[in-house]
């Protein structure tokens, strides 16, 4: 008796659930890497009584941070850095409480803090619901808002309006930071889906589901899922709307679909607003909506041209048509935008300062200039956070496409290659962590990738087909895993921040024992994220111009100090080699075999979990009696 085999469609929907099933766990595991935690008291206050969150409180003057005329997230004090000369960090108890409230209530990535002062800033009692931070959208903050109320409900989060609790407590404030990274994980979930439906279209079910593992495994993806940033929760609102793009142009020529065709458009017009409701960055996808409209435009006029018999009229009314149709999109997407992000309209007549503070701010980090340079800057991130492979193939496969001039492939297309030029066009000198703006193309180079492998697959044959499949999908798997090594053993002992925190402390005990107060020169204000705990009221913190871009060396050198500083390895790579006399020290993530077999795998630059740390010089020369000088005639 014959067994009934499984339909493909029966298949896909098994298969697309198992990898459901496996975003999860990849995303729940090491979830909580990073989070503020009492862990580190023992470095941050030598075993001793920490401070008390009140304290703390009130020498950093953390009640004086939410002024309505400033945006959440610019820095209340700023250091004068203009002069070019050290600034010291520890001179006073207030330069120090502004150093332990960070080490309190920040996590080891630097950007997940605004949201919480983004909502910090809010109070829904009275009706304010202003975020004054506006590069992350209303449809990111206010959902986060929401769930960390809904934990505090059921009991979950520890819900209080008194920061000294949280000062005094960091472990139930890292649960806020949960929530907001749950919140991407679930959209990731969706993702998942959404990969899987536009490979499907472009191919076949097969396309789909490798695409879709693909997607779970991308590094960028990996790390992404794994921090509260909209970043992930916008690729995927972008990736919906190049689906229902699509859905969109397959159903025009069927008459009995023309109304799901145009809500397909209506919801792509949606989509986009979301995403850019989302996060600031995704308002290119955008050109997905003047784009569809001229390419039924040019069907529309290839079609008057062979039909009819006068050759302008027909053609004519399509782009009028079109025009009306692109600016109906554009206005429906901007007002989904403004009704999730309302306080952006509301501050132009009420609060233009508040508007300036913010996007102020957030365009100070980015110079539009060294396009080359970027070029070669964004193709490494591209490769850090989708693996060489994966870039390799997904260009073929836009290759392949225009070759064949294939039109399913313009909706995906299209919006990737201008994220990719927006990226170009500030990628210039930037850390590994702004790899996260890779996330939109590295996933359609994935499609790509998936869909060129399932169409090759008679000209190749099985056997060459399998063959390079396997070395992509191991060396993508090869990424995530070191992804999340990493994300583990950034809460464990043997993590790099934890690690280098041993070697300071021992360094600070030794120079109290010999009575001298050492120094250490930073890089950054400390936090968190860019330097280890250390008892910072027995250390004379500095701040050295000449160390503040690891990639560019300052004019004056390195400080005559001992240095501590994160190490980006897109920028600076360690050979392996045995370290010469007078070499920095790096703490680096554990040696793995990926290292071993001289694969740059092992490597995250992307992620600030298990940063590695470079030390230097961590010597003092102690206090010495001088020994009397011999007088005429004696024996020395």
């Amino acid at each position: 008796m014959s067994q009934t085999q499984p339909s493909p469609t029966a298949l896909a929907r098994i298969l697309i659930a198992g990898l459901l099933l496996l975003f999860a766990c990849l995303s729940l595991y090491g979830i909580r890497w990073g989070l503020p935690s009492s862990r580190v008291d023992r470095y941050l206050f030598s075993g001793e009584e920490p401070w008390p969150g009140e304290e703390i409180y009130r020498l950093a003057g953390a009640t004086g941070r939410f002024a309505p005329q400033r945006g959440a997230d610019v820095d209340v004090d700023p250091l004068d850095k203009s002069a070019g000369e050290r600034v010291p960090l520890t001179a006073t108890d207030e330069d120090v409480a502004k150093i332990y409230l960070r080490f309190r209530l920040y996590t080891n990535q630097p950007d997940e803090m605004i949201t919480m002062m983004a909502l910090r800033a809010m109070d829904p009692s009275r009706l304010r619901l202003d975020p004054r931070l506006y590069q992350y959208g209303g449809l990111f903050i206010y959902p986060v808002g929401v769930l960390i109320r809904l934990g505090g409900l059921f009991g979950l989060i520890d819900f209080r309006g008194d920061v000294t609790y949280y000062l005094d407590h960091p472990d139930a404030f890292a649960r806020f930071y949960l929530a907001a990274r749950l919140y991407s994980v679930l959209w990731g979930l969706i993702g998942v889906w959404a990969v899987y439906a536009i490979a499907r279209r472009l191919a076949d079910w097969r396309a789909g589901v490798l695409a879709a593992f693909l997607f779970t495994l991308l590094p960028v993806v990996v790390c992404m899922a794994h921090e509260g940033k909209p970043h992930l929760p916008g690729a995927v609102l972008m990736l919906l709307a190049v689906l229902f793009a699509m859905r969109h142009l397959s159903r025009l020529g069927d008459s009995e679909l023309i109304r799901q065709a145009r809500r397909d458009w209506w919801l792509m017009c949606l989509c986009c607003g979301a995403a850019f409701g989302m996060v600031l960055s995704s308002l290119p996808i955008f050109v997905l909506i003047p784009l569809i409209a001229w390419i039924k435009w040019r069907g529309a006029s290839d079609a008057a041209s062979s039909q009819a018999s006068s050759r302008e009229l027909r053609p004519t009314f399509a782009l009028g048509h079109a025009v009306l149709e692109t600016a109906g999109g554009v206005i429906i997407a901007s007002l989904v935008y403004l009704v999730t992000n309302p306080y952006i309209l509301i501050n132009v007549f009420a609060n233009r300062e508040v508007l300036k503070s913010n996007f102020g701010n957030s365009l100070a980090m980015y110079e539009m200039a060294r396009m080359a340079e970027g070029f070669i800057r964004v193709v490494e991130l591209a490769v850090e956070g989708s693996t060489l492979p994966i870039v390799a193939l997904g260009v073929c496969a836009v290759i392949v496409g225009v070759v064949r001039r294939n039109p399913h492939m313009w909706p995906l297309v299209v919006p990737a290659a201008v994220f990719f030029l927006q990226f170009v066009a500030i990628g210039a000198g930037k850390p590994g962590e702004y790899g996260r703006f890779v996330i939109f193309f590295s996933t359609a180079f994935a499609i790509g990738t998936a869909c060129l492998l399932i169409r090759t697959e008679a000209r190749l044959g099985p056997a060459l087909n399998w063959i390079v499949g396997a070395i992509v999908v191991l060396w993508v798997t090869l990424g995530a895993m070191e992804h999340l090594r990493n994300f583990a053993l950034d809460r464990s002992p043997r993590g790099t921040r934890i690690r280098a925190a041993e070697t300071i402390a021992k360094f600070i005990e030794d120079a109290q024992r010999d009575g001298v107060r050492p120094a250490i020169a930073v890089a950054a204000e400390p936090g968190p994220y860019c330097c280890p705990p250390m008892d910072f009221r027995k250390v004379d913190l500095v701040l050295h111009p000449g160390i503040q871009n690891p990639a560019r060396q300052h004019p004056g050198g390195l400080p005559d100090l001992p240095l501590v500083r994160p190490v980006d390895l897109c920028i600076e790579r360690s050979d392996g080699g045995p370290a010469a006399p007078g070499d920095p020290m790096a703490v680096k993530s554990e040696d793995s075999c990926f290292r071993r077999l001289g694969l740059r795998l092992g490597e995250t630059p992307i992620s600030w979990a298990n940063k590695p740390i470079e030390i230097t010089g961590l010597t003092y020369a102690p206090a010495v009696e001088e020994s009397p000088s011999p007088t005429p005639g004696e024996q020395p």
